[in-house]
């Protein structure tokens, strides 16, 4: 049996929907969030891609769409909730809505926040980071889960070993496996999937509720390079996120 790997950035959420930093906030999708999933189940019946076993990360926008999948699918998948999967920490700026935070940094800054491998937002309040690690999501998961603040690099350094460790065994083993993330922890896989140039990572946008699909090389790697949308409008939502200002 050949395994594959499928990628799928979570339903609209409300802090989708509102355009705010959102980070490790614990936020509720969207009913709009909810149809599309449900239509991310359904391409992956089409296209015969059941998964075998779903990783989430413990933020329950991820795991009510894996368990939204799991529901049109008709199956009782194993899901395991891996808090390296978790969406980037923001610092200062979770909670904070994009447009203001382009009004207060600048374009240049903003952007290189944002995009960049290196940029790193200031330290979120201390007030804030306490009740954030109190959170029911992230309670009792090591301090490295909850920074007060990360860089995109600091993302991809978390995620390399869950792909090397967790991910590429079980598909060569010939699993399918559903990663269901973020936007910022979903380009870090493709990231190091795809051994992204700076450039590639800045372009890089994964719209929400939409299969991005890789299959084993004989060599021990994924392929294609960049994945394979199973719905070729999600080209179009990418260009739509990227006219926002990005994942």
């Amino acid at each position: 049996m050949t395994g594959a790997l499928v990628l799928l950035r979570h339903g609209e959420s409300t802090a989708n929907q509102a355009g705010t930093f959102t980070g490790l906030l614990d936020v509720l999708l969207t009913a709009r969030g909810e149809e599309h999933v449900e239509q991310a189940g359904r391409l992956l019946a089409v296209h015969h891609v059941i998964p075998d076993l779903i990783l989430t990360s413990t933020l329950q926008r991820a795991v009510h769409t894996a368990d939204l999948v799991s529901d049109v699918l008709g199956r009782d998948i194993p899901t395991t909730a891996v808090w390296e999967l978790n969406e980037r920490n923001f610092g200062a700026l979770t909670g904070m809505t994009k447009a203001a935070s382009l009004a207060a940094l600048g374009d240049a800054e903003y952007l290189r926040l944002r995009r960049s491998r290196d940029g790193r937002p200031a330290p979120m309040p201390l007030r804030q980071w306490l009740t954030l690690r109190r959170s029911p999501a992230l309670r009792g998961l090591p301090r490295a889960a909850v920074r007060r603040t990360q860089s995109f690099a600091d993302v991809i350094t978390r995620i390399r070993p869950v792909l090397r460790d967790r991910l590429l065994p079980a598909v060569a083993a010939g699993r399918t496996v559903l990663v269901v993330a973020h936007g910022n922890s979903l380009r870090a896989l493709c990231a190091c999937i795809d051994d992204l140039s700076d450039a590639e990572l800045a372009e890089l946008n994964l719209p929400t509720g939409q299969p991005l699909l890789y299959r084993p090389t004989g060599a021990g790697s994924l392929q294609p390079r960049g994945g394979e949308y199973l719905d070729p409008a999600a080209h179009h939502a990418a260009a739509l996120v990227a006219a926002e200002g990005g994942t």
